[in-house]
């Protein structure tokens, strides 16, 4: 078991954010891309990069956890159980330098997750008033449906507004 004063603690937090930044960095590459492909109607190989999110996405959880572990290790509970303290609180027992480097990599850490929630968030955004939009075209171009929407049998389908793939390509 390693003690407070074990520096492998640190730069095993260290090495585990580093980790966990770089992860993140890939997945706003991974969604910068699904957003052009949104934009540019680009739907061939789309599954593919929810593929990637989705192993990107597990990839950090077992980092997560392992940092939790190297936390718990560190600094266990005379109880015998791990400590659920937050971040800053377990660092706090780190010297300053450490803790100034492991603090450093964590707001970096913070961003790159704020970073990717406003990219997520202006995405659904465009997909939302791309989805009013149509809705109000098809409204105004097709009044007598009063918003009903048919298959290509003829039969009314329900508009719930559904996901639609729209060809701008001729």
């Amino acid at each position: 078991m390693r003690t407070k004063k074990d520096k492998s603690g640190a730069a095993g937090c260290s090495h585990i954010l580093t980790r966990e930044i770089g992860l993140l960095e890939k997945i706003t590459l991974v969604q910068s891309q699904v957003k052009n492909a949104v934009i540019n109607r680009e739907w061939t190989g789309f599954e593919l990069f929810f593929d990637t999110l989705g192993k990107f996405s597990a990839e950090f959880e077992a980092l997560e956890k392992e940092r939790i572990g190297l936390f718990a290790d560190l600094f266990p509970r005379k109880d015998g159980k791990d400590e659920s303290a937050g971040f800053y609180a377990m660092v706090s027992r780190f010297p300053a330098e450490e803790r100034k480097a492991l603090t450093g990599l964590y707001r970096q850490l913070k961003m790159e997750t704020f970073k990717i929630r406003l990219a997520n968030d202006a995405l659904l955004r465009y997909i939302d008033e791309a989805r009013v939009t149509v809705a109000a075209f098809l409204e105004a171009a097709f009044p007598d449906r009063k918003g009903r929407l048919y298959s290509r049998r003829g039969t009314q389908v329900p508009s719930d507004m559904r996901s639609m793939v729209l060809n701008r390509r001729l």
